[in-house]
């Protein structure tokens, strides 16, 4: 839930929409129209070298070990690329929701034809600001990961001479997103049917819950080291923005995407320690996450701030 985090401060959000929507836009001047023979991922299958994943049934539950879901295998887990982008992004705010108001039931109908209209507008304005925000926030992690699709990490993490300052940087360029999805062409279009994707990343283990655009967090955890709250730089693999959609949910994805990203995160990169966060009310994620082995890591990020947002579980996993 990164961009959603962003929207209750708002000096914090106002910047981040700004920067999505120039960021957004630019980008979108660029990028060239997909050609008529685009395929869109990378599927996961031509990673099969560097994970364990495809060879284990006990990881890959509902896949098969050719990375396709099993009863449906023209779904397909693969490595998010420049092209679904657009399509990845309206996913996750459609799975995370990016409505500024809820109209109470009990309002009477003369009050539900008076505050409707408005109501939809700010939500359309807010969707719009929150694709915006999420498309180039995506981009901003992804960005060297969509130059070079790969599970492997820089070099400059294996490089003691390197600083936690560089490191971090490289970090935030160096999301590994994996969707599971159908491409379909119309004409000389391609777009993906995306039903469930998850993120993988390195981030400081303090607690703080991330926004779209790492900016955002060098800018908070300045600020809160200026008012003595403690940041840690020690950079640990951090699984976010895990969403299946609700007509494929209970088929084990969400679990299985859980355990690629293990299977990455302590196989490939090297680590024993897997973070994230979730929220208590959430109750689906709370056992998803608990059956699978992940505790509560027992620190919350809290500056004076963070409001509800600091009552958020941070939660890890440690390998055997």
């Amino acid at each position: 839930m990164v961009y959603l985090y962003a929207s209750r401060l708002l000096p914090f959000f106002v910047i981040s929409a700004v920067l999505g929507f120039q960021t957004s836009f630019t980008t979108r001047q660029r990028r060239s129209p997909p050609s008529s023979t685009r395929q869109f991922l990378v599927p996961i299958s031509k990673f099969r070298d560097d994970i364990t994943f495809l060879s284990k049934p006990e990881q890959r539950l509902c896949f098969s070990t050719e990375g396709k879901l099993e009863g449906n295998e023209e779904y397909v887990l693969g490595l998010m690329e420049d092209s679904d982008l657009p399509d990845v992004a309206q996913f996750v705010v459609e799975s995370f929701g990016s409505d500024a108001i809820a109209l109470s039931t009990d309002l009477s109908r003369i009050e539900q034809i008076l505050l409707k209209p408005p109501a939809d507008l700010l939500n359309a304005y807010s969707g719009a600001v929150a694709l915006a925000e999420v498309i180039s926030g995506i981009q901003n992690r992804c960005s060297d990961k969509l130059a070079n699709p790969t599970l492997d990490l820089p070099p400059i993490f294996q490089d003691e001479t390197s600083s936690p300052e560089e490191k971090l940087t490289v970090a935030q360029r160096n999301s590994v997103v994996l969707v599971l999805t159908k491409p379909s062409k119309s004409g000389n279009n391609w777009r993906t049917d995306v039903i469930a994707t998850v993120e993988l990343r390195l981030q400081p283990c303090d607690a703080k819950i991330p926004f779209t655009l790492p900016l955002l967090d060098r800018i908070e955890r300045r600020l809160a080291s200026l008012i003595g709250t403690k940041t840690n730089q020690d950079l640990q693999p951090y699984l976010s923005n895990l969403c299946v959609k609700n007509e494929f949910r209970g088929k084990q994805i969400g679990k299985a995407l859980c355990r690629c990203l293990e299977d990455i995160a302590f196989h490939t990169w090297g680590y024993n320690r897997l973070y994230l966060h979730v929220d208590p009310d959430n109750e689906p994620a709370m056992k998803l996450y608990e059956k699978e082995g992940y505790k509560d890591a027992s620190t919350r990020w809290r500056p004076a701030w963070a409001g509800k947002a600091s009552y958020i579980g941070y939660f890890v996993k440690q390998q055997d």
